[in-house]
């Protein structure tokens, strides 16, 4: 058996699985896709490239995706899906904040990458950037937080932040009654802008006025980053933050834009700035920059290679799993011991087929990434190793071979499409996440 904590559940469970195997169950369930067809491209650790979809855009910057374990450059394919209905299962934002775009599912999951990837969400519909929040979905937590504003574009009417993991997004308006949304957020900047460098500011931390805001952010803001707008691959002006008024530490790192150098460089002392008032944009193509307060480098501190480290640290990057012209990715959250679970990945084919734990690869395709009971952000993954394959009928199931019953999310990218779906599984219960045919 592949599992080693078998004795740890159930007696019954250990004889439905040892007697049926894996792939049998006799309660299988559904999923939902969410989202359509949506977009796809596959970036490298030296790209400097945009997805664009429905007026959403993704900006990855050179070193946003990791490299290998062998050093080498990765390979990660990212999917934008958007859906005007919320996903089943997920609770509805808070009612402090009304939505007011498409949902959106940004891919990969459940992956961290070695610099922040910049989404961009279309407002044209809006009078000005003014009370705009982005949300996303901590599948954690089960939560939606706030993510803080990076840039407002007012040439497309967009607003952008800053994430080193993707995820579940949507654009909201707060309400202007809420006491806590009352206190409206101010800005500050950056005052440094060398050419062909990227600077990244990372909060360290934070003394605000109303200290009860940090629970509406993700992360409860603490390691939230922020990066210069980026066109054409290199920075395009200073790196602004929008933030909730009060004392504020930031790491600055900095990436190169030149030479394909794709090493994040971090000063060793952090920049301090107070923030005490609010921002008042004035429509889309004027806004009081006044208010962004500006902050400089502190003395004495020096450029070191690496990320920020300790309070404000940024998570370890994944290293990316294989891709082609089929890919299906599994991924769940285990937070804890007690509620954590074991998903396998399978998919069924032509001449009987079937790649999944016990049989992990042949010479089309492979499973790259087998998660267990393991704590953290659970990912499986199969892939294609040839860019025609085996004509037939495919199926692609999720089955929760043991733990807790568990909700998971999936992602199938099938000759440049990319479907999402989620469901929820109980032990031994069974999912069919998509199936298809390769004429």
């Amino acid at each position: 058996m592949k599992k080693t904590y078998i004795l740890s559940i159930t007696i019954m469970v250990i004889f439905s699985v040892f007697f049926f195997g894996c792939d049998k169950t006799e309660d299988p369930v559904t999923t939902t896709e969410t989202g359509g067809t949506g977009a796809t491209a596959s970036f490298t650790s030296n790209s400097q490239s945009s997805l664009d979809y429905e007026d959403f855009s993704l900006v990855v910057d050179i070193g946003d995706v990791p490299n290998l374990s062998s050093g080498a450059a990765g390979t990660v394919t990212f999917s934008l899906n958007t859906s005007t209905s919320l996903e089943s299962g997920v609770p509805a934002v808070p009612s402090t904040n009304t939505v007011i775009g498409k949902y959106l599912k940004a891919g990969p999951e459940a992956f961290n990458f070695g610099g922040p990837i910049q989404l961009y969400f279309p407002a044209s519909g809006q009078s000005s950037p003014q009370n705009l929040e982005v949300m996303y979905y901590s599948p954690d937590i089960q939560q939606w937080k706030i993510v803080p504003t990076s840039a407002v574009d007012t040439a497309k009417k967009r607003i952008g932040v800053d994430m080193l993991k993707l995820g579940y997004f949507v654009l909201t308006k707060k309400s202007t009654t809420d006491n806590m949304s009352d206190f409206r957020q101010g800005g500050c900047v950056f005052d440094r802008e060398d050419i062909w460098t990227n600077y990244i500011l990372t909060v360290k931390s934070a003394t605000l006025e109303k200290p009860e805001q940090l629970s509406l952010f993700v992360g409860g803001f603490i390691g939230k980053v922020y990066s210069g707008p980026i066109f054409l691959g290199c920075p395009n002006g200073k790196t602004k933050a929008i933030v909730p008024q009060g004392a504020l530490e930031f790491w600055i790192s900095k990436t190169v834009c030149q030479g394909g150098d794709p090493q994040v460089y971090t000063y060793t002392l952090p920049a301090t700035v107070t923030v005490s008032e609010p921002l008042n944009f004035i429509g889309w193509s004027t806004y009081d920059a006044v208010t962004y307060v500006p902050f400089t480098l502190p003395v004495g501190g020096t450029w070191v290679a690496g990320r920020p480290t300790g309070t404000g640290a940024w998570p370890t990057p994944t290293v990316p799993y294989g891709s082609g012209v089929m890919q299906a990715t599994l991924t769940w959250n285990n937070s804890t011991t007690a509620d954590a679970s074991d998903l396998d990945l399978h998919l069924y084919g032509p001449n009987n087929l079937h790649i999944y734990y016990g049989n992990r690869s042949n010479s089309d395709f492979s499973l790259d990434r087998d998660w267990q009971r393991t704590i953290g952000d659970a990912t499986e993954n199969i892939y294609s190793l040839r860019s025609v394959m085996p004509s037939g009928s495919y199926t692609v199931k999720v089955i929760n071979y043991a733990g807790a019953t568990k909700n998971f999310n999936a992602r199938v990218i099938l000759n440049g499409s990319s479907t999402n779906f989620s469901g929820s599984l109980s032990v031994t219960q069974e999912a069919t996440v998509k199936t298809f045919t390769i004429q």
